[in-house]
């Protein structure tokens, strides 16, 4: 038997891996993909917007000095990509036995995101994407739920 295990995010390779011979008797990865969705989630709403983009291997434009001006005259954060907070705060998980899923639910997120041509001067400011440390994080998450599952199976 052999289960294949993906996530895509947009403009991005996707991460697959397949385990063959793991026995029938895994059939609900949710606690695994739970892990791995929370945890993805995490990432994207913090060490992506601390390290502005470069946990992801894709750091963000500086702010041009005007509009950074204006947000500090306004009151708000200097930070990219923070004003209310609101789109940091709008990563949301969907789990079942079989997937995963990790999306932003601020209705602004996909002009930042989205790899689609521009047609204003809004640069493209990436969130979400599989780095290379959040791929082995997957895999250990799944490595582990599967390893725990075989253990506890021959005892």
């Amino acid at each position: 038997m052999s289960i294949a295990l993906s996530w895509e995010i947009e403009g991005t390779k996707q991460l697959s891996r397949t385990l063959t011979g793991i026995g029938k008797g895994i059939k609900d990865w949710t606690p695994a993909f739970k892990e791995s969705a929370d945890s993805l989630a995490k990432v994207f709403a913090n060490e992506v917007f601390d390290t502005k983009g470069a946990e992801i291997g894709e750091r963000w434009r500086p702010l041009k000095p005007a509009y950074l001006a204006a947000k500090r005259r306004a009151g708000f954060p200097p930070d990219i990509l923070v004003r209310t907070g609101e789109m940091q705060r709008s990563f949301k998980t969907l789990f079942k036995p079989d997937y995963g899923q990790v999306w932003n639910s601020a209705a602004y997120f996909k002009y930042h995101q989205s790899a689609k041509p521009r047609t204003s001067n809004l640069p493209r400011r990436v969130m979400m994407k599989l780095g290379e440390n959040q791929k082995q994080l997957v895999v250990k998450i799944f490595h582990t739920y599967w390893y725990n599952k075989v253990k506890n199976a021959s005892r």
